[in-house]
């Protein structure tokens, strides 16, 4: 029996002991699974507890046929219950609400299995196999709990790793000063920060040793202790859809003069030319086989 668990990416993180609770098939505990109100059980007198019956059908003249059917009389069970239990209605199980303990382990992988042996559907007449739970991550969303609303809800996982956008004006792209304060799944924070002067480039990647997830003790060699992977911050600059007229002006301005002090021309500078450039015909001939 399977069965699929979804936690929150900061539970992988840091780490949890939580319960689930499923559905499943277990022994009736009022008749304690014979199905009968009062205990009694008898074998079904017309197949003899077989659960099965021979039929012999007449095919043609000394022409038979035998077929072995289900007893319709006990319906296959061999037995017969003259007061059946009012709790499963003789069917020996019923359907019930089950809670389990759940340990996340620190850095556990996504897809984990986890199994609770002879935990899954019972019955009478076998040994209950086992359950197996499939950890996966929840999409993020914001809690009412500060814990459940940092920067860090909203990472992304790959591996070891964790996967951050950060957003920067013009101003900060280009002119730097500037700080941020992620706050991270467990409530450290991590500062980001340029100096005057620093420019970001649109998509730069800036990679943040050991704050990314935790490995799993069980993917480490030699009980190395706690050892993290990085966080990956890509930078995303957003332009201004307007500007004020004055502050265009400024910036034009600013543009210009160092445009005509120390700029170029791409277009020179790379080679391209300034009109279409004409492919010579090429002559019509025939191909030899």
């Amino acid at each position: 029996m399977e069965v699929r668990v979804a936690v929150p990416l900061r539970d992988f993180y840091n780490g949890r002991k939580t319960e689930f609770t499923i559905e499943k098939q277990a022994v009736c505990s009022a008749c304690e699974g014979s199905g009968s109100a009062d205990g009694h059980v008898d074998t079904c007198d017309k197949c003899s507890g077989r659960g099965v019956v021979i039929q012999r059908q007449q095919l043609a003249p000394g022409l038979f046929q035998q077929v072995q059917m289900h007893c319709d009389k006990c319906g296959g069970k061999g037995k017969t219950i003259k007061h059946p239990c009012k709790v499963c209605g003789g069917s020996r199980v019923v359907r019930e609400s089950e809670t389990h303990d759940l340990e996340i382990e620190k850095g556990m992988p996504k897809g984990v299995r986890i199994t609770y042996e002879n935990e899954a559907d019972e019955s009478p007449d076998y040994v209950a196999g086992d359950l197996v739970v499939h950890l996966t991550e929840q999409d993020p969303a914001l809690g009412e709990q500060d814990h459940e609303r940092t920067d860090g809800t909203f990472f992304r996982r790959r591996g070891k790793d964790l996967f951050w956008r950060e957003v920067l004006s013009l101003r900060e792209a280009w002119m730097g000063d500037w700080t941020r304060n992620v706050t991270h799944l467990d409530g450290h924070v991590v500062k980001l920060s340029r100096k005057r002067g620093e420019v970001v480039q649109p998509n730069t990647i800036e990679i943040v040793k050991e704050e990314g997830m935790p490995i799993w003790h069980q993917q480490l060699e030699n009980n190395e202790g706690e050892v993290y992977g990085d966080l990956h911050v890509e930078y995303v600059v957003v332009l201004p859809d307007l500007m004020e007229s004055k502050m265009e002006k400024d910036f034009w301005a600013t543009w210009e003069k160092y445009r005509k002090k120390g700029g170029v021309k791409l277009d020179e500078e790379l080679g391209r030319p300034e009109g279409a450039i004409k492919f010579p015909k090429e002559e019509a001939g025939h191909d030899e086989l």
